[in-house]
């Protein structure tokens, strides 16, 4: 028998309880930051991974769909004066899934090498818009701060204990929307044209189309992951567009396993940590993180979630 539920639940029940454990020390609120950050990334890097693990198609510009996610929110609540979660949110997902649209367009009709190039690209157009300040939305490099909501239900989301499981409900229903979708017959369409595109081709479906629906679905979760980050930290900053951003979404979720979604959450949250950690200790701590990924790279190819998956042998 599997164990994906026992590992996804235990993942669950850690972070249920993580806040309860850790009431009354000192290091209460900083773990509980960084272990929103953590679900916020894992979020993201599913996005990704529902994109590359299920159709196959490797995009280094998801980066678009985050920074237009919490820019939507940001310019809403700095410049339009609007503090209402709800339209803020969905101003973002709509934002967002429109931006995806264009994206998958484009990227639908390309090959698989050009695919990396054109979504880079798109990124990089909405990062240089940014910083160019047009008609003073963005302020430039400088980023907009004061990204401060109003309640969302009576539920006070400038609490940091109130926003985590507010963060931890979002990443969960995320997960099993994504699960089911990739189920479904949409789903199946997809994984055939990952495995031969040109044979559901010939079936009659219209691979365009599909590839198209397809990012606007992983752009959608992208850009409820960047709402929310913006949300969380209170301000947005170009570099949520930058391609940096973009790597970061392959990095986490080559590391934790492609095409396992709960993957990327595991890989997040061991980068996340990693770079908290080592950065105290070390001015180029990005030399261990990137000697990891190289050795994961060649002996765990299929990243460590997969490692927990494996079922007993009788």
């Amino acid at each position: 028998m599997s164990r994906r539920p026992a590992v996804g639940a235990a993942l669950v029940a850690v972070a249920l309880l993580l806040p309860l454990a850790l009431a009354g020390t000192r290091y209460a609120h900083y773990v509980e930051h960084l272990a929103v950050q953590v679900m916020l990334m894992g979020l993201y890097a599913m996005a990704w991974d529902f994109l590359n693990g299920y159709v196959g198609m490797f995009s280094f510009g998801h980066a678009a769909f985050f920074g237009t996610g919490a820019y939507a929110v940001a310019i809403l609540v700095v410049r339009g004066g609007v503090t209402s979660a709800p339209v803020l949110l969905l101003a973002a997902l709509a934002a967002s899934v429109v931006v995806g649209a264009v994206v998958g367009y484009l990227s639908a009709r390309v090959g698989a090498v050009a695919i990396f190039l054109v979504t880079f690209a798109c990124a990089e157009a909405l990062y240089l818009l940014v910083l160019t300040d047009p008609r003073g939305l963005t302020n430039g490099d400088n980023g907009l701060a004061g990204v401060v909501p109003a309640p969302l239900l009576g539920v006070d989301l400038t609490q940091p204990g109130t926003f985590y499981y507010v963060a931890l409900a979002v990443v969960v229903l995320g997960y099993r929307l994504l699960a089911a979708i990739a189920r479904s017959q949409f789903g199946q369409v997809l994984l055939g044209i990952r495995e031969n595109e040109v044979r559901v081709r010939f079936a009659g479906y219209h691979v365009e189309q599909y590839k198209t629906a397809a990012v606007a679905v992983s752009a959608f979760f992208a850009g409820l992951a960047g709402a929310l980050t913006a949300l969380h930290e209170r301000i947005a900053s170009p570099e949520t567009l930058g391609w940096a951003v973009s790597g970061d979404a392959v990095l986490y979720a080559t590391l934790g396993g492609t095409g396992t979604l709960l993957g990327p959450v595991l890989g997040a949250g061991i980068v996340v940590v990693a770079r908290e950690v080592l950065s105290d200790l070390f001015r180029s701590w990005l030399i261990f993180v990137g000697a990891t990924y190289i050795a994961l790279v060649f002996f765990l190819p299929s990243g460590l979630f997969p490692v927990l998956l494996r079922e007993r042998r009788r």
